[in-house]
C-alpha cells in the first residue's frame, strides 16, 4: 500500500504544475462469494458499495507511463454494504490504485487495481456475535480490482461499467479469518478538471533482457484456532531468479525455505503426530510474474511444496505482493500468502539483488 501510494504522490505532485487532478463515483451492486461452507451463514443478501476515487493522469514523462499508455493512479474510499446487518453491518475502505488502459480507442478498456485497509463494523464476537466465524477483526488488508470499460461523454466526462473483485482478510492475525471475496457489477462517471495533453515527444526504449538473482527475508505473525489462540511467529528465506520478457514484465521461480511456528502445535492436534520442530520447516517452489511499474512490482506466486510434514494444508500455495526498490540492490517486500483462496498470514520483508 505504502509502495503505491508512492508512486501517486510522486508524480502526481512533484513534477510540472498541469491540473491533471479527476474524480470519480462508481456504485457497484453484488454478492459475497461462498468459497467456503462455513460462508453460507453470513449470506443474506445482495451487496451494494459506493467508490469515491481521486486520481491523476500519467502524461508520459516516464518510461513506464509510456509502457502502460499512460496509466492513471489514484486513491479509492469504499463504502460498502454487506447485505447482512446483523452479522456483518458495513464496511469502509481506502486503498490507493492504479488503473491501466488496456488499449487505444476511443472506448477504453481497463484494469485497476489496488489494495489497502478495509474496517469491517462486525467481525465475530464469541458473545453477540459467533455465527460471524468468517472474519475476526475490525481492520482487515483490502485487495481490489475492477475490469471495466470507459466511454466518453465529452473532453472531461466519461462513464464507465464492468465487474469488481474485492478481498478483505486479516493475514491470520485474528481467527476466524477465512476473508470475505465479493463479486460485484459496476457503473460509474468519471470527471477530469484539466486538460490532459500527453508527451508525444518521448521515445520508449526497450528494457534490458538481463536475468535477475535475489534473496529475500521475510517474516509474519499467525494465529491458529481456537479462536483467541496464541499468535505464532514464521520466518522465510526465498531465492528468485527473474528473466525480463517485455518492457512491463518478467517471468521467475522461487525457492522458498520456511520455519512456521504454528505447524507444530497443528501438527500434534489434527495428526496426532509429534515430530517436534522439523514439523515446522516446509519448502517450496514456484512460478512467479512480476508486472513492473517503475520502482514498484506487483508480484503474482503460484507454487507447491515439495517438502512438508503438515498435510491439511493444500499443497498449493499463491502470494500476491509488492516490491519497492530503494536502489540498485535493495527493495522492501510485503505480501499475502494463501491456500487455495484462504489467507494463511502476511509477510513483511527485505531483499537484496544478487546480479
Amino acid at each position: 500500500m505504502c509502495a503505491l501510494l508512492l508512486i501517486f504522490f510522486s508524480f502526481g505532485f512533484a513534477q510540472e504544475p498541469t491540473n491533471r487532478l479527476g474524480v470519480s463515483i462508481t456504485q457497484h451492486y453484488g454478492f459475497i462469494s461462498p468459497h467456503n461452507v462455513l460462508v453460507n451463514e453470513i449470506i443474506k443478501g445482495h451487496t451494494f458499495a459506493t467508490e469515491l476515487s481521486l486520481y491523476n493522469h500519467s502524461l508520459g514523462n516516464r518510461q513506464w507511463e509510456l509502457y502502460y499508455n499512460y496509466p492513471k493512479v489514484g486513491v479509492s474510499a469504499l463504502l460498502l454494504n454487506f447485505g447482512n446487518p446483523k452479522s456483518l453491518g458495513n464496511a469502509f475502505g481506502i486503498f490507493p490504485y492504479i488503473n491501466f488502459p488496456l488499449n487505444h480507442g476511443k472506448v477504453k478498456l481497463n484494469l485497476k487495481f489496488g489494495y489497502g485497509i478495509g474496517y469491517i463494523e462486525k467481525p465475530f464476537d464469541r458473545v453477540n456475535n459467533y455465527k460471524n466465524l468468517v472474519i475476526g477483526s475490525h481492520l482487515n488488508a483490502l485487495i481490489y480490482i475492477n475490469s471495466h470499460a470507459e466511454f466518453p461523454v465529452s473532453d472531461k466526462i466519461k462513464v464507465t461499467t464492468g465487474v469488481s473483485f474485492t478481498h478483505f482478510s486479516n493475514g491470520s492475525l485474528k481467527r476466524p479469518n477465512l476473508g470475505i471475496n465479493i463479486v460485484a457489477l459496476n457503473a460509474g462517471i468519471n470527471y477530469s478538471f484539466g486538460n490532459n495533453s500527453i508527451n508525444n515527444e518521448n521515445s520508449i526504449f526497450d528494457r534490458s533482457k538481463e536475468v535477475q538473482h535475489l534473496l529475500l527475508a521475510t517474516f509474519g505473525i499467525k494465529e491458529i484456532d481456537p479462536i483467541g489462540g496464541e499468535k505464532y511467529p514464521i520466518y522465510n528465506i526465498s531465492y528468485n531468479s527473474f528473466k525480463v520478457v517485455t518492457n512491463k514484465s518478467k517471468l521467475g521461480v522461487g525457492l522458498d525455505l520456511s520455519y512456521n511456528s504454528s505447524l507444530e502445535p497443528l501438527t500434534i492436534r489434527l495428526l496426532n503426530q509429534d515430530k517436534g520442530k522439523i514439523s515446522n520447516f516446509n519448502a517450496g517452489i514456484s512460478g512467479i510474474y512480476s508486472l513492473d511499474i517503475g520502482k514498484i512490482s506487483l508480484l503474482f506466486h503460484t507454487g507447491a511444496y515439495i517438502y512438508r510434514t503438515y498435510t491439511l494444508d493444500n499443497i498449493v500455495y499463491s502470494r500476491i505482493g509488492t516490491r519497492y526498490q530503494i536502489n540498485q540492490k535493495l527493495f522492501l517486500n510485503l505480501s499475502l500468502k494463501t491456500h487455495f483462496f484462504v489467507a494463511d498470514f502476511i509477510e513483511y520483508g527485505v531483499g537484496y539483488r544478487l546480479k
